[in-house]
């Protein structure tokens, strides 16, 4: 049996990427410095998947077992030594914290003579595999040279909806039985091969990473923008309202057009994707806080990011953005106390005013035709009655 050695045992390791290994025939060591975790999968040697929307049905994710990169150290270098396959789903500011292990392994392995391996991050980070690679070369033990030979590093892009679960007295994830992972097929050992099955192999990670920022990131966010002029509080009970479900889908639409245009994505199958969002963010016992799905606006306002830069693109290839416009709007009135973003936002608007602070925020300039829409946007939604 084929062994991939997973860094992260968490609910997207365990839930996600161990379900698609366990799938591709692996068997699955997991990295994780979670001691009680790892105790439970080395002596059961499974793990429970239950998929919400199958009236959670229960899913066996059986031939793994566990170590801890701190007090197991030697045993996991040799795990990787011998490994066929290396993924991690750690977050992206955690790989400084597994560089230097996985680097002794990939060195050991390049001594050794061994063929170059996969080390597929799967990371919710645009461009995450160039940033594994950074940190691999910061830790001083593989030159960029000696890593570029022992190992493929691709860029992927992510999306599953996963959530704790316990069952007949053990920990289980809660799944959503939809997934999205694209991998950057260019730069894997063998363009030829699918290293991990059902995933989607592309020559152009770009078109999924500007897929996911536009239509998934930025239709989430801007439900939650409008859904808080609203008084909503939980973007589910929004997205039960029949004018808030049209809106997103709608909104998400405009985007959506914008992927296909650019990208050369089929149109039923961008609508498919529109669907595959809403469908997750509309299911059962799922609750989202308004103020998760849509802090820190300023970061989300920036020209380059998942609300303006369609917007922009739009407006420059002469399809409808009218919603998109309604929501950066929105976004100069999320005033919640607790999101210092916010705050900082809504200060500056009431001390330079809104038209000085679209252009500051998003770099919209002041004399443009979408500077003006989007100043008018957020005044009609200041002064409607919500």
């Amino acid at each position: 049996m084929k062994t991939a050695v997973h860094f992260g045992a968490g609910k997207i390791g365990r839930g996600f990427i161990g379900d698609l290994l366990h799938q591709s025939g692996y068997r699955i060591v997991f990295a994780d410095v979670n001691e009680v975790l790892n105790k439970e999968m080395n002596t059961y040697h499974n793990y429970f998947l239950y998929i919400i929307e199958e009236d959670h049905r229960k899913v066996e994710i059986d031939h793994v077992s566990a170590l801890s990169p701190i007090t197991e150290k030697e045993q996991l270098i040799q795990e990787i030594f011998r490994a066929d396959l290396i993924t991690t789903a750690v977050i992206v500011d955690n790989f400084a914290k597994i560089a230097g292990v996985l680097a002794e392994g990939l060195k050991a392995r390049l001594d050794a003579g061994k063929p170059r391996i996969d080390v597929i991050p799967c990371e919710n980070a645009p461009y995450c595999g160039d940033m594994l690679v950074k940190e691999l070369a910061a830790t001083g033990i593989l030159t960029a040279e000696e890593i570029a030979q022992a190992a493929a590093v691709p860029n992927t892009v992510v999306d599953r909806m996963v959530f704790g679960y316990t069952c007949d007295g053990r920990e289980g994830i809660e799944i959503g039985k939809d997934f999205e992972l694209a991998i950057e097929l260019t730069r894997l050992t063998d363009t030829g091969s699918e290293p991990i099955k059902g995933a989607e192999y592309t020559d152009n990670i770009e078109k999924y990473l500007e897929r996911k920022l536009f239509v998934i990131n930025g239709g989430h966010c801007s439900a939650g923008y409008l859904a808080h002029l609203k008084g909503f509080t939980i973007i589910q009970d929004y997205f039960r309202t029949e004018e808030g479900l049209e809106t997103s889908r709608r909104s998400m639409a405009q985007a959506a057009a914008l992927i296909e245009k650019k990208h050369g994505f089929n149109h039923d199958k961008m609508m498919a994707y529109v669907d595959f969002a809403l469908n997750r963010w509309c299911t059962p016992g799922v609750a989202d806080e308004i103020t998760r799905i849509s802090r820190a606006p300023i970061r989300k306002l920036k020209p380059a990011e998942r609300m303006v830069a369609p917007a922009v693109q739009c407006a420059e290839a002469g399809l409808p953005n009218e919603l998109l416009i309604k929501a950066i709007g929105a976004a100069f009135l999320f005033d919640v106390d607790t999101d210092d973003q916010a705050a900082e936002l809504l200060n500056y608007v009431e001390a330079n005013g809104i038209d000085e602070a679209v252009e500051h925020y998003t770099g919209l300039k002041k004399g443009t035709e979408l500077h003006a829409q989007v100043v008018a946007a957020y005044r009609e939604l200041k002064n409607t009655d919500q």
